[in-house]
Parts: C-alpha cells; sequence; structure tokens
C-alpha cells in the first residue's frame, strides 16, 4: 500500500490532466443532464459529441476555426514580441521600467469587457480579437521576461565580462537559460487567456466568419449543443496551440544549446 501510494504521489508530482478526473467530471455532468431533463438548460456530453461531429463535417466549421485561429495567433505572437522585448529593455534600463509600470498596472486592472469596447473605438471588429489577445497577453511575456532577466546570476556576468564574451555569447549562454523557463510559464498562461479574450472580444462584436459569431447565435436561439460544441472546440484548439508553443520552446532552447 505504501509503495502504490508512494508511486501515485510521484505521478501526480509531474502534472497534467487525469483520465480518471476527466471521467469523474463527465459522469457528473451526464447525470446531471439526465436529472435536469432540459437540453435548453444542459445538454448532456453526449449529445454535445454528437452535434460536434455533426459540426466538423461542415466546411464553415473550418473556415471560422482558421479565421478565430489565425487572428488570435496573431495577437499572441505580437504579445510575445513586444512584452518580452520590453521586458528585456525594463531589466537594462531603470526608466523604462518605471515608465511600464503603471501601463502595465492599468492593463491588469481593466476588465476584458470594458477593454473591448474602449477598444472598438481603435480597432475594426474582425481585427479586435488579435488587439485584445497582444493586450492580455503583453503584460504576461513583460512581467516574465522581466523576472528571468533579474534572476541572471550576477557572477556569470562578471565571469563574461573577465573572459571577455561577446554580446551574443553572454546572450545565449547566460541569459536564455535564465528566462527561458519563464517564458514557458508565459506562454502556459498566456495561450490559454488569448483564446478567452479573443472569443469574448469575437462574442460582443460578432464578425461575420468568426467562432464567436455562432456562439453569439446559439445564445440567441437558445442552442445549448451548439454552444457547448463549440465552447469543446475552443477549448481543444487551445490545447492544440499550447502544445505547438511547447515543442517549439523546446526546438529553440535544444538549437540555443547546440544540441
Amino acid at each position: 500500500m505504501t509503495i502504490s501510494t508512494t508511486a501515485y504521489k510521484k505521478k501526480a508530482a509531474k502534472g497534467g490532466v487525469k483520465i480518471w478526473a476527466i471521467a469523474f467530471w463527465l459522469i457528473v455532468w451526464q447525470l446531471s443532464a439526465m436529472a435536469v431533463k432540459q437540453e435548453i438548460l444542459l445538454v448532456s456530453p453526449v449529445s454535445m459529441l454528437e452535434r460536434w461531429f455533426e459540426l466538423i463535417l461542415e466546411i464553415d466549421f473550418w473556415e471560422r476555426v482558421a479565421f478565430s485561429s489565425f487572428r488570435i495567433f496573431e495577437g499572441l505572437i505580437l504579445g510575445v514580441a513586444l512584452g518580452s522585448a520590453f521586458g528585456i529593455l525594463a531589466s537594462r534600463f531603470i526608466f523604462i521600467k518605471d515608465l511600464m509600470t503603471p501601463l502595465i498596472s492599468v492593463i491588469r486592472a481593466i476588465p476584458v469587457a470594458s477593454f473591448i469596447i474602449l477598444a472598438l473605438a481603435w480597432v475594426s471588429e474582425k481585427s479586435l480579437s488579435a488587439f485584445i489577445s497582444f493586450m492580455i497577453c503583453f503584460p504576461v511575456f513583460y512581467t516574465n521576461v522581466l523576472n528571468g532577466a533579474k534572476s541572471v546570476d550576477k557572477s556569470l556576468i562578471e565571469m563574461a565580462r573577465v573572459f571577455r564574451l561577446n554580446p551574443i555569447k553572454r546572450f545565449r549562454y547566460i541569459f536564455v537559460p535564465a528566462v527561458f523557463p519563464y517564458l514557458k510559464t508565459a506562454f502556459n498562461v498566456s495561450v490559454g487567456l488569448a483564446w478567452k479574450s479573443g472569443t469574448a472580444a469575437e462574442l460582443i462584436t460578432v464578425p461575420n466568419g468568426s467562432i464567436g459569431e455562432l456562439l453569439h447565435q446559439a445564445k440567441i436561439f437558445l442552442e445549448t449543443a451548439d454552444n457547448l460544441a463549440w465552447a469543446f472546440t475552443i477549448i481543444l484548439l487551445s490545447l492544440a496551440f499550447e502544445f505547438a508553443c511547447r515543442l517549439a520552446l523546446s526546438v529553440i532552447e535544444r538549437l540555443l544549446k547546440g544540441r
């Protein structure tokens, strides 16, 4: 009994979603739907999956997935690039850090819905999801890269100066190993936030050809199965984005380390 408990604790420490936990909540969902007996209020997971398989056979489904994915990915990449760049600059120049601090605080404090309404005055409906995803991801990458840069061992920097390492080698062998764990954390947090905020922007502005447009229609016509099927699609897309980002980061890290 002690061995099995220890083994389970080791597996649990590695993290990840457990199959038995997913099965448990699916059973709870199914039993709840059977108890309610009103599909307008709550459809069963079986009904949701049946509707989802119907949707994925339609060309319109994939067109909407491509539309929303491209814009949210665009916002995420822009958040990575500018957030990381300003994080690096803020770690080097104190006046940039002082300049960015109130802006980051304001972005974090403003509710996403308010941000979407305010941004409508500046950005078109079709580009709004990209802009909102960027604004949500930017502070995450800025803060994590800044913290990662601060964690660089000062003795290593001093050693690099003594041995006269050029800036490229300093960046590759000192800065990157210190910042990469923070960058991975930023991606883990940001991908889900990008999809949540991006689809929320689409749901409010209802741009033609987006996932948010059909979510809005499902809400109006009380099509609960469609609503949950699209929510399930968003979850799958978010997980796929997260997996792709982890894979890309692993490849980049190996290349930088010369493996």
